[in-house]
């Protein structure tokens, strides 16, 4: 990699250049990485660009932790539906898991639908509203999935990193 600056050679994992000091920067080494073709999706996805995607996508798979979580503590402790309440927590858990990792929009789709699913039976069986926030992070995590993928399509097919990818 070559600083952006003076045109020196850089060490890989450089932060600073040797001749002119100059910082070497996320969005540097990702133009020369995908001028090489060399970005890959992770690398795609740790650019300052795509903090709002990161955080986000990374929000709801928290959120579906911690649903998850909490629905194998309550079927533990209350032995209600055991059975399909740990099932129910664990289908969550690797949700979350499956979006944290995979950025998948796919995931993001069957979550939305699984959350939507979940609360017009709980509003069916119990008369209230209950397991809105599994809908909710499926629903954000559709947006930002799908946004994330819609950049890095975009990356793939001209071989220039967008420049929203690239700036704060």
């Amino acid at each position: 990699m070559k600083c952006v600056s003076c045109g020196a050679e850089l060490a890989e994992g450089s932060l600073l250049c040797p001749q002119c000091g100059r910082v070497v920067e996320v969005a540097d080494v990702a133009r020369q990485k995908a001028a090489a073709g060399q970005l890959t999706k992770q690398d795609f996805f740790k650019l300052p660009g795509m903090k709002a995607c990161r955080s986000n996508i990374i929000s709801c798979a928290v959120v579906l932790y911690i649903c998850g979580a909490l629905t194998i503590l309550a079927a533990v402790l209350l032995q209600d539906m055991f059975v399909t309440s740990v099932l129910d927590g664990i289908l969550l858990l690797a949700l979350g898991l499956w979006l944290h990792l995979g950025k998948s929009r796919i995931c993001a789709l069957v979550t939305l639908a699984y959350g939507i699913l979940n609360m017009v039976m709980a509003v069916i069986s119990s008369g209230q509203l209950q397991g809105w926030w599994i809908a909710l992070a499926g629903a954000w995590a559709v947006a930002y999935t799908f946004q994330f993928h819609k950049m890095w399509n975009k990356y793939r097919k001209e071989g220039v990193v967008p420049k929203d990818a690239v700036e704060k």
